[in-house]
């Protein structure tokens, strides 16, 4: 865990500080919002980890841990002959289409990743 916030915690540095200097390098609103928006994203995922690697020390950062230690912990139900992820991307695929062919595929995409997102919780439910 500390690895992941130590890297989450480079990101948002680097988006800062690349950030800032291309802001005073070229003024250009876009790139600038781009590059701060990268480093807060990392700031956010680098505090998540933080405060939850306060509450209980992950088997990852515990130098006599071992794989058994963390053996028998529910992990939660996945089924293997799923049709309802394929629909899930196929829905995201159409939807990105949207934006380059017609706000129809945008519609026909965000129905379609609904549709199978309500299916996925249906049959995860058992």
């Amino acid at each position: 865990m500390r690895s992941s916030i130590g890297l989450w915690t480079y990101v948002a540095a680097f988006g800062f500080v690349v950030g800032t200097i291309y802001w005073f390098s070229s003024y250009e609103a876009a790139g600038t919002v781009l590059l701060l928006g990268m480093g807060l994203c990392g700031a956010v995922i680098a505090a998540y980890l933080f405060l939850r690697a306060r509450r209980a020390t992950p088997a990852e950062d515990d130098p006599n841990a071992d794989h058994a230690d963390a053996g028998g912990a529910p992990i939660g139900r996945f089924s293997a002959g799923s049709l309802w992820p394929i629909l899930m991307g196929i829905g995201v695929a159409t939807g990105i289409e949207g934006f380059i062919y017609g706000r129809w595929l945008i519609i026909i995409g965000a129905l379609m990743f609904g549709w199978a997102t309500v299916g996925l919780m249906q049959e995860s439910r058992g």
